[in-house]
Order: structure tokens, then C-alpha cells, then sequence
């Protein structure tokens, strides 16, 4: 029964996060359209943008598939793993945490709070995309135990006390089982995942003493922190000390998260060629679309959809995946302190999309999105692009290379138990499907009108 369980729950997992694929792709290409529309070929005033002042809100409505990524991925995982009774727990949660349980932010600046992008440590980033990850799990999990629960309950109660139990049917099933199940994973979130993390704050001060002794240690600790919840407290614990460094006058720690930061995005593509060249770990058409839209968003400048692919990539598999990234940012860290490597344009340098903002205005704002990708790829040649780019491949390499280890070996243990489940999913293909079944609909409609 628990191997069935967790065979189901994994099958869940997988089919969630193809899913979320589109979710984040649906933001991903629909601002890329409006930038190009916008920047590239000059058209103004779209979809009844009749002011300057209102063309961002094209962009948001889109963006906001992507940083209300985590959302999405609770209420989904919520729903396919317990069923219906998910679906409210699964919505009410995420967005309590994702919004309320962080610093309060104005209705205009709502965008700026979530994933990706979050204002100030606020939104998303309080407990990570591990947290939220959590959350659903524990929520949906306990739904479907405690039915289960109830429903041997009753029929360990007799024929009478049965039909008895029958009649409140729907205020156990509806009201009580859904509602514990949520109180109980808030209160596990908050005082395990979220109470713990407000502490985080407090590594701020050592790591800055630890930098001017040893950055080098500091570097593969960011890329550590940052690998470990990509944008989550223990990532943003880290930017603070970047950016406090950097509102000093010296770039080299905001260099330094910079490159461990790109590199969660190009981990998983060297992973999946690795199993691709090797044909030893199964990788099917929805990893591929999961490693590679984050490194075709890199060259866009848009780092924070370079890494927003990574977060369904490692829910597939995470014992294997977050070492592996954390691996490869903490390797990438380490080299360009090693090398010594500043992209002193961060201290001289306009972001192309900053708004006119310097990189100490966008930092001092909150600004975490536009403040260290934009200028990401300024500054020398020989001195900052190239020495960048081979460290974050070789941070990419070892990261992609312990993930592809750590996956054969968990397909090893879970093979042995008798818990292994094949990927199989291939989410363009089901679109294809999906669209066939709507045109026979509409065909078998038409006939009988």
C-alpha cells in the first residue's frame, strides 16, 4: 500500500510539473512578444494601453504567470494527488503565504513581491519554492489519508453505525478533513519552514566578517545558499550581503552571486545531455523543455526565467536535483572569487531596462530582478564576459554531473523497492491530443445540432 502510494504521488509530481512548464512559458513568451513589439519594433499603445504609464501593465498580466509560479504548483499538486478537496486548501495556502504572511507590499507594487522577483526578502521568497513544494505535499497527502481514514472508519462501524456516519458525509468530508489538513500543514509550515527562516537574517553580519578573510569560502557558500531554494530565504540571505557589499562600493560579492545564480538555470541542461550521451538515466520530452527554456531565456538578458525553469525541473527528482545545483552555483561561486573576477559596471553602468534608475537606486528600492541580470553582460571581454561565461559552464558541468550520479542512483534505490516511476510525460504532445479531442467535440456537436 505505502509503494502504491508513493508511486501515484510521484506520477503526481511529474505530471505537475510538465504543467507548470506551460505556466512559466505562458509568462516567459508573452513578454517576450511585448518586448519585441515594444522595444524592437517601436508599437506603442497595445491592447488599450492608451498611456506610456500603463505599457508595464501588459507585461505584469503575463509575468504573473510566472511569479505566481508557486501558487499554481500547490493548488495543482493539491488537486491531482487528493482529489477535489484539494483544490480550496490547495489555493488558500499559497497565496496566505505568498502575499500575507510576508511584508506587507502596496497593490502596485504586487509585482514586484513574488518568485522571482520579490520586494524586499517579501512574497514568494519567505520559505522558497521548497517550502511551498512542502506545503502541498503535506496538505494533499493528509486529504487523502484522512478520506481514506474515514471511509474504513465506517465500514469498521457496522451496517447501522455506518448509515449513521453516512448522514455527516458532507461536513466531514467538505468541512472538517479539508480544514484540518490545512490548519495542520500551516501550522508545520509556519514553525518549521517559515519561523526558522526569519532567523536567517542573522547570518548577514558573518558572512561579511567571513569576506574579508576568505571570499573565495564566501562565494561557494552563496552558491550553496543559492542552489539550495533558488529565490528563498536562504538565496536572499545571501543577496543582503551581496548588496550590502555593493551599496559600500565593491561589486565582487555581487559578481559573485550573480554568475552562482545563472548558473542554477544552466545546470539542468547539462544534466539532461549528459543522460542523453550516456542513455543510462531515462530523460523524456518534458525534461528537455524544462532544462532548456531557462538557457534560451538567458541570451533575452532575462536571468530570472533563466532560472525559473530549475524549480519544476528538481521537483521531479529533488534528492537528486538540489544537491546538483547546489553543487554547480557553489562551484561557479568559488571560481570567480578564486579569479578575483568584478563586473565593475554594476558600480558605473545604467541597466538597458532600468528605467533610467542606477544599479544603487534599483538596490536601494528593493529591486531584485533588475538590479545584478540586466548588466550581467557588460563590462570587458577578457576580463569579466569570458572568465564569466567558462565559470558558470564549468559550474554547469558539475552540477549536471552529480545530478546525473545522484539520479541513477535513486532509480537504483527506488527500482530495488519497488517505487520507480518512468517519466513519460511529454506535454507538447498532450496539447496536440488535447486539441484533436476539442475538434471531434466540436464536430460530434455540430452533427447533432
Amino acid at each position: 500500500m505505502l509503494n502504491e502510494l508513493i508511486r501515484d504521488t510521484r506520477k503526481q509530481i511529474n505530471r505537475t510539473s510538465g504543467i507548470l512548464f506551460l505556466v512559466v512559458l505562458f509568462g516567459a513568451l508573452g513578454a517576450g512578444f511585448f518586448f519585441v513589439v515594444q522595444n524592437i519594433l517601436g508599437v506603442q499603445g497595445m491592447l488599450g494601453a492608451l498611456d506610456a504609464a500603463n505599457e508595464p501593465i501588459l507585461w505584469f498580466i503575463l509575468f504573473w504567470a510566472t511569479d505566481f509560479f508557486m501558487v499554481a504548483m500547490v493548488a495543482l499538486l493539491c488537486y491531482f494527488i487528493a482529489g477535489w478537496p484539494g483544490v480550496a486548501p490547495g489555493l488558500a495556502l499559497p497565496i496566505y503565504f505568498a502575499h500575507f504572511a510576508g511584508t506587507p507590499v502596496a497593490a502596485g507594487e504586487v509585482y514586484h513581491a513574488y518568485f522571482a522577483a520579490p520586494l524586499h526578502h517579501g512574497g514568494g521568497a519567505n520559505i522558497g519554492w521548497l517550502g511551498y513544494f512542502l506545503m502541498a505535499l503535506l496538505c494533499a497527502l493528509l486529504i487523502k489519508l484522512l478520506y481514506a481514514g474515514w471511509h474504513a472508519l465506517k465500514v469498521k462501524a457496522g451496517e447501522k453505525a455506518h448509515k449513521i456516519l453516512d448522514q455527516v458525509d458532507l461536513i466531514v468530508l467538505v468541512l472538517i478533513i479539508p480544514v484540518a489538513s490545512a490548519a495542520l500543514t500551516w501550522l508545520v509550515i509556519h514553525y518549521g519552514v517559515q519561523q526558522p527562516a526569519a532567523l536567517l537574517p542573522a547570518l548577514v553580519e558573518p558572512l561579511q566578517q567571513l569576506a574579508g578573510h576568505s571570499v573565495v569560502l564566501v562565494g561557494i557558500l552563496f552558491g550553496l545558499m543559492i542552489g539550495l531554494d533558488i529565490v528563498g530565504p536562504m538565496s536572499m540571505t545571501a543577496f543582503a550581503v551581496a548588496v550590502a557589499s555593493f551599496l559600500q562600493g565593491d561589486a565582487q560579492l555581487l559578481t559573485i552571486y550573480g554568475a552562482a545564480f545563472v548558473t542554477v538555470g544552466w545546470s539542468p541542461l547539462a544534466m539532461f545531455l549528459l543522460s542523453k550521451l550516456t542513455k543510462r538515466v531515462h530523460a523524456d520530452n518534458d525534461d528537455l523543455n524544462l532544462a532548456i527554456s531557462g538557457p534560451i531565456n538567458a541570451f533575452f538578458e532575462n536571468m530570472k526565467l533563466t532560472v525559473a525553469f530549475a524549480a519544476p525541473f528538481a521537483m521531479r527528482s529533488p534528492l537528486a536535483i538540489i544537491p546538483g545545483l547546489m553543487t554547480g552555483s557553489a562551484v561557479t561561486g568559488g571560481l570567480v572569487a578564486l579569479f578575483g573576477i568584478v563586473n565593475q559596471s554594476y558600480l558605473t553602468d545604467y541597466p538597458r531596462f532600468g528605467g533610467g534608475l542606477s544599479m544603487t537606486e534599483l538596490l536601494q528600492r528593493g529591486d531584485f530582478y533588475l538590479s545584478f541580470t540586466l548588466p550581467f553582460r557588460s563590462g570587458g571581454w577578457w576580463d569579466t564576459r569570458i572568465p564569466l561565461a567558462l565559470c558558470i559552464l564549468a559550474g554547469a558541468i558539475a552540477g549536471g554531473a552529480v545530478m546525473f550520479f545522484l539520479r541513477r542512483a535513486c532509480v537504483r534505490s527506488q527500482k530495488k523497492r519497488g517505487t520507480y516511476v518512468e517519466n513519460n510525460g511529454d506535454i507538447v504532445l498532450e496539447m496536440r491530443n488535447l486539441a484533436k479531442e476539442q475538434l471531434l467535440f466540436l464536430k460530434k456537436s455540430s452533427k447533432k445540432l
